[in-house]
């Protein structure tokens, strides 16, 4: 077996200028023609990916049409869908990709749940801002709902936000693990992973969102992953970034 490699591809890599699926699933394929040559070179891949433009656009949608007959969807289900239906994309391209090479390889998708402790400051501080715009008074609206937590966005105005907890464990990290060893390509940890807390031997997921590159962290050190690359649209990794010292790695 060749090395371990995770890949964490950034959901703004997935979702360009147009936003309908067939121009996320063809950046995703011209994605899927780059990572298959891990594959050529006998590398284990295991893939993971962000959802921020992809859940938020979910979100928006579900409170569009929200309705006592038709109510919207609590976040941590948005974020299984859209760990589905990119996962199906990203997927269903590998496949492609390997197909045309006749490469006789597996690729499966692990909706993933990513637990979190219950404990964590983020709880109590939610600061990741989600789905649309409101006005000051329309927060407030929202609020008195019970809505959850709104807070003034960069003079934009005021969004809902939810917690942001660090990773504590992979729960599906076993099931992964054979998938790997046993020669599958894997897709996991999309978005982050769905947030859940256990309470009582129990999971319970909770209105969080996780941070892809803490999560996928996380996935490859459970992994004894030997490389981990983070796929960025920027030129470089820099330490103090914007600021006037500044470096690029």
């Amino acid at each position: 077996m060749g090395r371990k490699i995770v890949v964490a591809l950034g959901g703004n890599a997935i979702l360009v200028d147009n936003p309908t699926a067939e121009a996320q699933k063809q950046a995703v394929k011209q994605t899927a023609e780059h990572l298959v040559k891990f594959i050529e070179n006998g590398d284990e891949l295991i893939v993971t990916h962000g959802n921020g433009p992809q859940v938020g656009n979910l979100l928006l949608q579900n409170l569009e049409a929200d309705s006592d007959k038709n109510p919207a969807f609590p976040l941590d289900s948005l974020v299984a869908m859209t760990e589905g239906s990119i996962g199906y994309w990203l997927q269903n391209a590998l496949q492609n990709a390997l197909a045309e090479r006749n490469i006789d390889k597996e690729v499966a998708t692990i909706v993933t749940q990513v637990i979190v402790d219950e404990k964590d400051p983020a709880f109590e501080n939610p600061t990741k801002p989600i789905g649309p715009f409101y006005s000051e008074e329309e927060a407030k609206v929202e609020i008195e709902k019970g809505k959850g937590t709104f807070k003034e966005d960069s003079n934009r105005g005021w969004r809902k936000v939810v917690p942001s907890p660090k990773p504590v464990a992979i729960k599906e990290i076993k099931t992964i693990s054979n998938l790997v060893e046993t020669g599958h390509i894997v897709i996991a940890g999309g978005g982050g992973g769905i947030p859940v807390i256990e309470r009582e031997g129990k999971l319970e997921g909770v209105e969080a969102v996780i941070d892809k590159d803490f999560a996928s962290q996380q996935l490859a050190t459970q992994l004894n992953a030997d490389l981990f690359v983070v796929l960025t649209g920027v030129d470089y990794v820099f330490v103090n970034y914007n600021k006037p010292d500044q470096m690029k790695l």
